[in-house]
């Protein structure tokens, strides 16, 4: 599909909310290119199977934010289900206590230059229930640091002023909310 303007579609929220399955359904009938974790595909690359099997964090949380750049900077138009914001929060969280002030101030422009590039962003809220029974190496299943992780999201869109190009999907359904994020997109 031709759009007359980029489509570059981001999808946010604390782990195990439903981006991915939700993006996984939409992708298709939006004829538009995903992009998949990134964290995930080095992880596989560089043979491990867990985050918690990781040396040095930080240098992975730098080589997923430059991946996830340059493969949506390879695209018109995309779809993704973690984005340089998702980048920034994980940094925020495990990493910015842990490294150099101007590594983190460097990690930070980089992720908001390029969220100021998103034309749309999907934020789906932790309110609305997580999927996670157990922790798969990536994602935690605790409901405490899921809501933190989902107050950094609400938190950054604000600061970033990343809300008008934000839509807060309201259904827990997952056919009431493809159905609900494919009318705003094509109506936007």
């Amino acid at each position: 599909m031709n759009y007359p303007h980029p489509k570059r579609i981001v999808i946010v929220g604390s782990a195990g909310i439903g981006k991915t399955t939700l993006a996984e359904h939409i992708k298709d009938k939006l004829h538009i290119r995903f992009i998949p974790e990134q964290a995930r595909v080095i992880c596989k690359t560089l043979g491990y199977k867990s985050i918690y099997e990781i040396k040095d964090p930080n240098h992975f949380r730098v080589l997923v934010l430059k991946k996830q750049i340059k493969l949506e900077e390879k695209l018109k138009n995309f779809l993704t289900d973690r984005g340089t914001i998702d980048c920034w929060i994980h940094w925020l969280r495990w990493s910015a206590g842990r490294a150099m002030s101007h590594e983190t101030e460097n990690y930070f422009n980089t992720a908001y230059g390029q969220a100021l590039k998103y034309s749309h962003i999907i934020y789906i809220p932790y309110s609305l229930g997580s999927s996670i029974k157990l922790n798969d190496g990536f994602r935690w299943n605790n409901e405490e640091y899921q809501n933190q992780i989902d107050r950094l999201f609400k938190q950054t869109l604000l600061e970033w002023e990343l809300m008008n190009k934000t839509y807060i999907v309201k259904s827990k359904i997952l056919k009431d909310r493809i159905k609900e994020v494919l009318g705003y997109l094509t109506l936007s």
